[in-house]
């Protein structure tokens, strides 16, 4: 007997035919050299499992039928003996936990592994992919027995012990479990290198994988000089001295070797592409992990920190603290994927259920108990959340709750927390780890830690009945604050209890995310969707976003963030987009609203910029996309904002223009926007000519830099000047009516300032029609609606308060996005009347002779275009 560095042992089997095996002295010819491998119980394990012996038999029936049937006869036997289906437990089959198991040796699946034949690569990659299965069947089939009870050791009155008997330790059973789920991590990582090398291994169920054709051709030589490539008939003219020939010889063997280097790599590329498929399809055809294999999480052997002291004096003290890990990033990759599929939102398909059972008398109900694996609880002792609260819940909630309530039993949610915890003192505190390396393994735990909490606190199934609640506060003990003990609860939860947890929680993932300076987008990105998340679970709490904002400041906080992430500098190679910029620059601003008072005296007596996302809006407009221009060519990045620059542009401008008609919306929906006081209707006006101040420099960067005048970014101003138009017609000039004859110059200020927007639009319009282009005749009919509407209205407006010389008539000219006069007209073909009058709304004072008039409100061409078909559909006001 010897042992090895990582404690397995080997020893000689009994069988001769194995021995030779694991000697290297098989006559076998299809048998690479064997190994007892993961060994758990010590030197003399009473029995392995021969995988590798039947696999490289030269019996049809022990290679192909055996292996295939291990596991599912062994899944049977677990299943009779577990008490829970009637057996007598399984201290009958823990031997088969402590077993090693005959696989090739760990040198086989190295580098060597390519020049082995096909046939020993085929037994090689079966044995490890038979293997894992069988190491996956024995996590699953015991995982039970060592979760009912507590990791800590004590014994809890509600934990079930169906699966125990006085022969069989729970307390041992988890340490074998941490043992397996280490062999399984190693036997995963070995099969995926075996299998997308072998090419002639299929799992059970699957066809072989044809290769490409990129891989059969053997016409792909190493490459060669181009004088050396030269044929006979080239080589002999060369020495004859022909300087043409030999010229061209050069050049046809310089363009083989070019067509040799470029089939080599697209073969390179093919074969990547090739053992990428292998290994996925191989790795989906496993054996699956139970979801209750989670709760290993909450096992004191995968513990980041001992239970002798407290959690934060350990943070404090502790020098290096061990994250992460293979065995941890498989149970939480394992627990994202479960929560995702237990917490989906099925309301509809309970819904159904539920109408269903009803429709047939239950029927369905009476199916269910007739199932002999269906796990039953003991509800003598109702202490856990499960007995308390599911008597009302229907099946797919129930399994949902059940699986939850196991989760909090174990502890798996304080270990998300503990983790957490670790993660923030390494990246943030005195622990802080300089490695890049280990700030990157760091990082990618936390991400799938916080994918986990925001898949738990975004789902509504959790927030919208009794049961669901009792469930979140629950957990929320144990994300929040890492209470592994009290997981229970006699009455109804304290919705302000919850809030506060959530904002514990809250600060928790700030600091992972904010505490250290990071480059990595992504990282940030969940962090961000993460907090999101929680601000969301917190309004639905009480359903009213004015109490969560009052209570815990978390949308200031989240805005904060957001803006900090704007802000930064990002490495050059960092993708920047919609899905990260956009959402961040949509966090600043939906989180910064200032809430207008339903008390008028009060809304009047706060700033402008005070109200709504006004400050917010006109920073970025003036002070962000405003300075783009002035960088050169307008690539950026703006000095204040570095996530703003040319491949950012269309992320800000479709948000702000998004943003600034939903500013005029909530303004009007507010008490300002239905004030009937004249001192009120002032600070409206103003409100209205900043927000369309705001407008005519957006619409102004498209007009002034021919860079900026792309066809997407045309399209957004469209859109949502369209959008706005359509909100100032049907809330603000009704306000005008009411406020015209005490705020005349105001009010005219302000439709004077939209009217320059108006002639953008239809600038765009004719743009649009001219390149023939999809999506911006697509959008242009609304715009036509919305834009002679505000015509039509504008002139009842006038006409109504005796103010028709406001209004004047102009003769139409073709212009460009820029505002500039077409030259040559005759080359554009218009289906409308070119020559029409539109009239157009300027100041009483000015001159419409004058050439000031001529150059800011001079004609629009593509007014002509934009109403000369419809616009005898509308009835002027007034005529």
């Amino acid at each position: 007997l010897s042992g090895t560095p990582d404690n397995d042992v080997s020893f000689a089997p009994a069988d001769s035919d194995d021995l030779a095996l694991v000697n290297g002295t098989s006559t076998n010819i299809i048998a690479p050299r064997g190994e007892i491998r993961f060994s758990i119980e010590g030197p003399h394990p009473e029995v392995y499992v021969k995988i590798l012996s039947l696999l490289s038999s030269y019996d049809v029936i022990e290679r192909e039928l055996l292996p295939v049937q291990l596991c599912p006869m062994f899944r049977l036997v677990a299943a009779l003996n577990d008490t829970r289906h009637g057996g007598c437990g399984l201290s009958e089959l823990d031997a088969m936990l402590d077993c090693p198991m005959l696989l090739p040796h760990p040198e086989s699946s190295k580098i060597q592994f390519k020049d082995m034949p096909s046939m020993q690569q085929w037994v090689i990659t079966s044995s490890y992919f038979f293997a894992t299965c069988w190491v996956r069947e024995l996590i699953n089939s015991f995982i039970y027995a060592g979760a009912v009870v507590p990791s800590n050791g004590s014994t809890q009155s509600s934990a079930p012990k169906s699966t125990l008997s006085h022969e069989f330790n729970a307390t041992d059973v988890r340490k074998k479990i941490v043992a397996r789920l280490k062999a399984l991590v190693e036997l995963e990582e070995e099969l995926r290198f075996t299998c997308s090398r072998c090419f002639v291994f299929a799992a059970p169920g699957l066809d072989i994988l044809p290769a490409p054709k990129e891989l059969l051709d053997d016409a792909i030589l190493d490459d060669v000089e181009p004088e050396l490539a030269l044929g006979p008939a080239e080589n002999a003219l060369s020495s004859n001295g022909n300087k043409e020939v030999n010229a061209a010889a050069k050049k046809q063997a310089s363009k083989r070797a070019k067509q040799k280097e470029k089939s080599k790599h697209k073969r390179i590329k093919a074969e990547a592409k090739h053992k990428e498929l292998l290994c996925s399809r191989t790795m989906a055809a496993l054996r699956p992990l139970d979801p209750q294999v989670c709760v290993a999480l909450g096992f004191g052997e995968l513990s980041i920190l001992s239970n002798e002291e407290n959690l934060s004096q350990q943070l404090s003290q502790v020098k290096c603290i061990q994250v992460g890990g293979p065995v941890t990033t498989l149970l939480l990759s394992l627990l994202e994927n479960t929560l995702s599929n237990l917490l989906a939102d099925n309301r509809v398909a309970s819904f159904k259920a539920r109408i269903g059972k009803i429709q047939n008398n239950d029927s369905s109900l009476e199916e269910e108990s007739d199932n002999p694996y269906k796990v039953e609880r003991s509800t003598d002792n109702p202490t856990s959340i499960f007995e308390l609260s599911l008597a009302s819940c229907d099946s797919s909630s129930r399994k949902c709750f059940d699986m939850l309530d196991l989760y909090l039993r174990c502890g798996v949610f304080a270990s998300l927390f503990e983790h957490l915890a670790a993660i923030t003192e390494l990246r943030c505190g005195a622990n802080r780890q300089a490695n890049a390396e280990e700030e990157s393994d760091l990082l990618r735990i936390a991400r799938v830690i916080l994918s986990c909490v925001r898949t738990l606190i975004g789902s509504t199934q959790l927030t919208r009945s009794r049961t669901g609640k009792l469930f979140l506060s629950s957990i929320l003990s144990q994300l929040a604050e890492g209470d592994r003990n009290d997981h229970s609860f006699s009455k109804p939860p304290c919705s302000e209890k919850i809030k506060k947890m959530l904002s514990n929680l809250f600060d928790l993932v700030q600091e992972v995310l904010v505490g250290a300076d990071t480059v990595d987008m992504d990282f940030v990105m969940d962090g961000i969707f993460c907090l999101d998340a929680i601000y969301k679970c917190s309004c639905r709490i009480d359903n009213s976003v004015t109490t969560a904002v009052e209570c815990d400041g978390i949308p200031k906080k989240l805005s904060d963030i957001s803006r900090r992430f704007l802000s930064q500098h990002w490495p050059e190679d960092t993708k920047l987009n919609t899905k990260n910029v956009g959402k961040l620059l949509t966090q600043v601003l939906e989180h910064s609203i200032s809430p207008i008072s339903s008390d008028i005296k009060a809304a009047m007596r706060t700033e402008t910029e005070n109200l709504g996302c006004m400050k917010t809006l006109t920073f970025v407009v003036n002070d962000v996309l405003n300075e783009l221009p002035f960088t050169e060519k307008c690539r950026g990045p703006v000095d204040s904002f570095p996530t703003c620059c040319y491949q950012t542009f269309g992320c800000y401008y479709s948000i702000i223009l998004q943003y600034l008609q939903r500013e005029l919306l909530y303004l009007f929906d507010s008490s300002l926007g239905k004030a009937r006081d004249r001192n009120a209707a002032a600070k409206t006006i103003d409100c209205v000519a900043q927000l369309a101040n705001l407008l005519q420099t957006l619409f102004n960067l498209t007009r002034n830099n021919e860079i900026l005048a792309k066809k997407a970014f045309l399209l957004q101003e469209l859109k949502w000047g369209s959008r706005f138009l359509e909100i100032f017609v049907a809330k603000v000039i009704p306000f005008f009516h009411i406020h015209f004859q005490h705020h005349q110059e105001n009010i005219l200020d302000v439709i004077k300032l939209v009217q320059r927007c108006v002639r953008q639009l239809y600038h765009i319009i004719s743009h649009g029609k001219r390149e023939k282009d999809a999506n911006l005749a697509k959008e242009a009919p609304r715009a036509k609606k919305s834009l002679e509407m505000f015509i039509h209205k504008i002139k009842s407006l006038l006409k109504k308060n005796n103010c028709m010389s406001a209004m004047t008539a102009k003769i139409l000219k073709l212009k460009g996005i820029n505002g500039a006069t077409m030259q040559d007209n005759r080359d554009i073909t218009c289906d409308d009347n070119d020559g029409v009058e539109i009239e157009e709304v300027v100041d009483e004072e000015v001159d419409v002779e004058g050439d000031d008039f001529e150059s800011d409100d001079g004609e629009n061409s593509a007014e002509a275009e934009a109403t000369g078909e419809s616009e005898n559909e509308y009835e002027t006001d007034g005529e």
